[in-house]
């Protein structure tokens, strides 16, 4: 028999606060969590601050709460041994915070799929092996995208997956004990003007793009409306099954 993981989909609760979503990944293995957030920038444990185009525009000591170094109260990092920050903002209002994934600066937003799988790596038929299972996300997301006739690729250097030279979904993940945290964030359809260099250099990388399923779709001429994000959680969900060997079920 294949293990059983248990999904908690808040998607019908509508956009939650990003702090929010990250305090509900305390959930026992084996569950994964499918949410939508409000605007929201983060930066991973070890991000260049700098990526924040507009980073010299803010104050020293809301650069010092952004800094890799700081923590504890007062500070913008939300982490395991500190679960209260306090963000700092944008020039636009957008919280910001730095937390203890891997990765550079992103985005989240209405429109986005953002996913946390808190796996326990160390049970069959999982791996200890973070490679691995970012792995296995990517492939997991490649095949969700073929039921849009949308044919992702992976790149040599970089995790997540792409779509030309545009990522269409940003991987960042943390663990604790082998057991999983944070995940990935799949462009359905949200404000792409978020991810504009004139904001952040998106996952730190100069002179590559950001799109979506709805982007690629209008580029091609689709007339038909993009897919829901519940719609592409379905999706995600079996393709997960799939690629991970594990029986998915909803949370009642």
């Amino acid at each position: 028999m294949r293990p059983t993981c248990l999904a908690r989909n808040y998607l019908s609760k509508g956009c939650i606060p990003y702090a929010q979503g990250w305090a509900l990944q305390s959930q026992r293995p084996n569950t994964i969590l499918f949410f939508e957030h409000f605007p929201v920038y983060t930066l991973g444990r070890g991000a260049n601050e700098q990526h924040l185009t507009f980073f010299d525009k803010l104050s020293v000591d809301e650069r010092e709460r952004l800094s890799r170094t700081s923590r504890g109260p007062g500070s913008a990092r939300l982490d395991r041994q500190c679960r209260e920050a306090t963000p700092v903002f944008s020039p636009q209002g957008i919280p910001i915070y730095r937390v203890e994934r891997g990765g550079e600066v992103t985005f989240h937003g209405p429109g986005q799929l953002v996913v946390y799988p808190i796996f326990d790596l160390q049970r069959a038929p999982f791996r200890k092996d973070l490679h691995w299972f970012v792995r296995q996300l990517e492939e997991s997301i490649l095949t969700a995208l073929t039921n849009y006739e949308i044919e992702g690729r992976r790149d040599e250097i970089n995790s997540g997956v792409w779509v030309g030279h545009d990522k269409i979904a940003a991987i960042g993940v943390s663990s604790s004990r082998w057991i999983t945290y944070h995940g990935f964030a799949i462009n359905v359809a949200p404000n792409l003007s978020y991810f504009d260099t004139s904001q952040i250099l998106p996952c730190g990388l100069d002179g590559r793009g950001v799109t979506s399923i709805a982007k690629v779709w209008a580029e091609r001429g689709v007339k038909k409306a993009p897919p829901s994000v519940q719609d592409v959680a379905v999706c995600i969900q079996k393709s997960m099954e799939m690629v991970f060997e594990i029986e998915i079920r909803d949370y009642e």
